[in-house]
């Protein structure tokens, strides 16, 4: 029989999961040490957390921002949305590299390119 795939009550992403829904703010900290250690608390037979929950810590908070950053699809000309940090400043950039490259691609391969160096800078601004 095949291996049901879902979550599971006891799961690693479910315990996190429950986490940043009750503290949505985590979801968007560079840090992961303040979720480590409500990890460790959680399970007091552990003294360190293992590489697979870090692991498993680090894809679930990146399919998190991702699902954040795209809910709802994409977005139209008229939806703007609030402006959070480089991160968002970078999504908005893609934006208008994907309008202008379905506009006219040959005729605005400047302005591509200036939005490309844009987002560069912004990516290389976020690792700092």
């Amino acid at each position: 029989m095949a291996k049901r795939r879902g979550r599971r009550k006891g799961s690693t992403s479910a315990f996190f999961r429950n986490i940043f829904e009750e503290r949505p703010d985590l979801l968007d900290s560079k840090s992961n040490d303040e979720l480590r250690k409500l990890w460790l608390q959680a399970h007091p037979n552990q003294r360190e957390v293992p590489k697979k929950v870090i692991q498993n810590l680090s894809n679930l908070k990146s399919v998190l921002r991702k699902k954040k950053r795209t809910k709802g699809g994409r977005a139209s000309v008229a939806q703007v949305r609030p402006a959070r940090g480089l991160e968002a400043l970078e999504v908005q950039i893609d934006e208008c590299l994907t309008m202008a490259k379905n506009l006219d691609r040959s005729g605005l391969e400047e302005v591509i390119h200036h939005l490309r160096r844009a987002r560069n800078k912004v990516v290389w601004k976020q690792g700092e």
